[in-house]
């Protein structure tokens, strides 16, 4: 199970900086706090209640 937790934690960041890049987050006011939190145990769950969830959706164009 390591090996598999290890993938899906480089998937994890790998996919926050993309779509941080993507979103035009900018990185010292939410990509940053979105990675630590994959670090920290249930971040993920405060980050997207707390902060993700005040960025307005872009709508595609």
């Amino acid at each position: 199970m390591g090996p598999i937790h290890g993938l899906l934690f480089l998937l994890f960041v790998i996919k926050t900086l993309s779509v941080g890049v993507e979103k035009r987050w900018k990185f010292s006011e939410t990509t940053w706090k979105v990675l630590l939190a994959c670090i920290v145990p249930f971040g993920t769950f405060y980050i997207d209640s707390r902060i993700l969830s005040k960025i307005p959706p872009q709508v595609a164009e």
